[in-house]
């Protein structure tokens, strides 16, 4: 007993349907033997977040024609593409098609769709080639994830890690360089600290302190004299540059006592107690005269009483003098 046609016609559409899954149009152009046509069929009727999605986008020309594919990758949205091969063309009744395999994974978040991208056509024949341009798919959306449950697998806490031994390393070598560096630097810093300090003092204070620093170097105990000279002179000069607000620490002792002449803040018994130092501090430095330790000594205490009455003197002056500290 035969089936119906109707029955076999419906018997046979069932199964292509059920056997066609997903199948998304791309392209459709042209009529008859000339058409065109792309689309892409997948295995599975939906999109899955637990499997891959395997699918195949066919392209259907002319037998004379050859289909040619840009690289899908940068026109999947939504997607990582696994896999994606050429598989095979295959020719019937003046018509050819040919097939791409698509392996493709969808991601958490879409839409998930194939954007339009350009098919070569090249006629075998002429070598002749035109181009097709694709429309925009979209897939349908996959179930939505299922919400985590429970507590996280991982303990969010920070947990204390100890170092080992090359973190140790390293820190013992930057403590040791910076040691090393502190070391080099503290001379440095408790000169910068005492000079800072003298900087505060008044100028009697200050040439105090650099005659008791002249005294303790010990320069006359070594036969030093000529040396002590030249510290003690220098002593007296920037006293009175200081404390009379004078610029000549390039002067010559004459070119000095001439400054100073002009300065009325100065008066004339310093001026000649002054003058008198200088010259015989001269003799030793400049004219080869051989002073004795004691002389210099007595030098010495000559100079601490011409700072102290110069500084006295200042202290009487009327407040309207024109002495005033230098720096």
């Amino acid at each position: 007993m035969r089936a119906p046609p109707a029955l076999c016609l419906a018997l046979c559409l069932g199964a292509l349907t059920a056997r066609a899954g997903m199948r998304l149009p791309l392209l459709g152009e042209g009529q008859g033997a000339e058409a065109v046509a792309a689309a892409f069929v997948a295995e599975a009727d939906a999109l899955s977040h637990e499997a891959p999605l395997v699918g195949t986008l066919e392209v259907e020309t002319p037998a004379a024609l050859t289909a040619e594919l840009p690289d899908l990758r940068d026109r999947l949205r939504g997607f990582a593409v696994v896999e994606a091969f050429p598989a095979g063309r295959t020719e019937a009744d003046g018509r050819a098609r040919a097939a791409w395999r698509l392996r493709l994974t969808p991601g958490p978040e879409g839409p998930w769709r194939l954007m339009p991208f350009v098919i070569t056509l090249r006629d075998a024949r002429t070598g002749a080639t035109r181009q097709a341009l694709t429309h925009a798919t979209l897939f349908p959306e996959p179930p939505p994830l299922p919400e985590a449950e429970g507590s996280p697998e991982c303990d969010p806490a920070p947990q204390w890690v100890a170092p080992g031994w090359r973190t140790f390393g390293l820190w013992a070598l930057w403590a040791l360089l910076a040691a090393a560096a502190l070391a080099a630097l503290w001379p440095l810093l408790r000169r910068a600290r005492r000079a800072l300090r003298e900087r505060t003092l008044s100028p009697e204070e200050r040439a105090r302190l650099e005659l008791g620093r002249l005294l303790a170097e010990g320069l006359l105990a070594q036969g030093r004299v000529k040396r002590f000279y030249y510290g003690l002179t220098g002593v007296v000069r920037r006293y009175f540059e200081r404390a009379h607000a004078l610029r000549a620490t390039r002067q010559t002792t004459q070119e000095f006592l001439a400054g100073l002449a002009a300065e009325p803040s100065v008066g004339q018994d310093s001026r000649d107690a002054l003058a008198a130092f200088l010259a015989a501090a001269d003799r030793v430095k400049f004219a080869g005269v051989a002073g004795s330790a004691a002389e210099a000594e007595a030098a010495a205490g000559a100079a601490r009483a011409l700072i102290e009455a110069d500084a006295e003197r200042l202290r009487g002056l009327a407040p309207d003098a024109p002495a005033q500290g230098g720096a």
